[in-house]
Parts: C-alpha cells; structure tokens; sequence
C-alpha cells in the first residue's frame, strides 16, 4: 500500500494547486488540459473574481472564478493563461463509499515551494449530502481534492475542523450534475447560515479535559486572558472531556453569550469568563477552531 501511495500521489500531486483569489486562498485541483479547475464556494465567494493558481513547481496561472453552488459549497474557476495543464479525472457520480480508502491532497497554510503538496490517507466514515473522513484537514485546504485509490476526484474539501471526524467534502455529484450551470458562471444558494459560536481558540486531548494549543489574536479568548496550555476542565459547570467537548460546548451558545471556563494554569485553578463571538471569515462560518 506504501508503494501504491507513494506512485499515487506521483502522479496526481501536479494538478492540485494554491488558489488565490484577493487577500484569501485554498486549495484547487485542476481537471481539464484546458484548465477547468474545482474549488469550493466559500474559498472563491462570488463568479468573474480575478484568481492566481500555483503549482507545485512553483508556477503560477492566471485565471477567474465561474459558477457556484452555495447551497453544496461547490465551485468552479478557470485557468485563463493559454497552456495545456496538468489534470486528473472525475470520480463516478457514487464513487463514495463508507470505509474505503481515500486520500487528501492540499496545501494547507499556504504555498510552500520547499514543501511538496501535503497528502494525507483516511477513511471515508459516512456518506449522505456530504462525505465525511477521517482525513486530517487544516485551514488552506479548502477546496482541494479528496481522491479514491485509483487517482479519480471523488470529493471537494468543504468543511474542516480540529477533530478528525469533522471533516467533510462535497461528493463529486454536484459538480458532474450542475456542469454547465458552474462553467456559465451562475450563482445560486447561499441563503444565510446560523451563526457559529467561537471563543477563537485551539485545542487538543487532555488527561484533564482540554489543553489550548493555539489563542487567536484579539479572538474572545485572548482578550479574556486565556493562555497557551491552559487545560479548560469546565465550561458553565459541565465538565470537558477532549477537545471535541469544548468545540460542542462552545457552539451550544450564542454569539453574545457568556461562558465561564474553569481552567487549570501551572497547578492552579482559575474562573474566567469568556464573551462568545461570531466566527468571521470569507464566505461560510466554517473553519478549524471553535
């Protein structure tokens, strides 16, 4: 399997590219020699955006964003420099099926020449109106490529999130279904999603509950003087297991609302509470931390 993966990825790493649209990016795979390339819909925002795509030799193309489906998260840009480019093939409209072998290729954090496209091997864990991995996603993936073993598109990167099994990606379906209406640069869905609670933080497993990894700069967290590797043992009361305990519990609330943290800090205990706010971002209020 070693082998197999080490030839995949091979061969399809060329056609997964840095997307750049404005001050915002993700991830893209190229589909068509013509430059056809698939994205996710909150990565590119709206159609006729002016994009630049990197490949991973570190070239760079021109092009713009076409049609999107908000309602899925689906979208579709266009290489514009002339050139035949590098592409991989679609998947099957049921090419996803629960517990095959699937890998996930991006470029999470941004284009790195001194780094090759990051590929990561999971497991799909459920299949419905999106496919759900296990695959291990960070912000700058967005948008790219989820593929079967076989080296076929089968997924988009959509939602990402700390825990592992939180990550879903739009089945290739949509695409193959709304070809025409993407490639003509229609724009349709997009009705406003509730609101998702943060308190801009980063967490991970602890014996104790949660251990914050990371506090966002002027997030909740931050100006309510949480710290790194602050363990949270409690929020209003109820006990935090793991980090999946503190994402689900801080999204029960409401922007606006006020959670108190109990926290352990080199050995002491402290009560702080902590003004939840909206998550912010580019297009849906999805993203990595709670």
């Amino acid at each position: 399997m070693e082998s197999h993966l080490e030839k995949l990825v091979a061969r399809v790493s060329p056609a997964v590219v840095a997307v750049r649209l404005g001050g915002f990016g993700g991830s893209g795979v190229v589909v068509s020699p013509d430059g056809y390339v698939l994205c996710a819909a909150h990565v590119c925002g709206v159609p006729n955006r002016i994009a630049s795509f990197t490949f991973p030799d570190g070239l760079i193309a021109r092009g713009t964003s076409l049609g999107m489906n908000h309602d899925m998260d689906a979208a579709l840009m266009k290489i514009t420099d002339p050139g035949k480019w590098p592409y991989v093939d679609l998947g099957s409209r049921d090419g996803a099926r629960v517990g095959d072998w699937v890998l996930a290729l991006g470029h999470p954090g941004g284009f790195d020449l001194q780094r090759p496209v990051v590929a990561r091997l999971g497991r799909i864990i459920r299949v419905g109106d999106l496919v759900q991995t296990d695959c291990t996603l960070i912000g700058g993936d967005s948008g790219g490529p989820l593929f079967d073993m076989q080296g076929r598109v089968i997924g988009i990167h959509s939602r990402i999130s700390d825990s592992t099994t939180e990550n879903f990606h739009v089945p290739i379906g949509p695409y193959i279904e709304t070809w025409d209406r993407l490639a003509n640069s229609e724009n349709w869905g997009g009705e406003e999603p509730p609101p998702v609670a943060t308190i801009g933080v980063r967490g991970a497993d602890d014996a104790e509950g949660c251990r914050l990894k990371e506090i966002v700069e002027a997030g909740p967290g931050f100006k309510a003087g949480l710290l790194t590797n602050d363990v949270v043992l409690q929020i209003n009361g109820e006990r935090i297991t793991d980090a999946q305990c503190l994402v689900h519990c801080v999204r029960q609330a409401k922007p606006g609302d006020e959670l108190t943290l109990k926290i352990q800090r080199d050995g002491e205990l402290l009560s702080l509470p902590v003004q939840v706010e909206r998550r912010r971002g580019p297009g849906r209020p999805w993203g990595p931390r709670p």
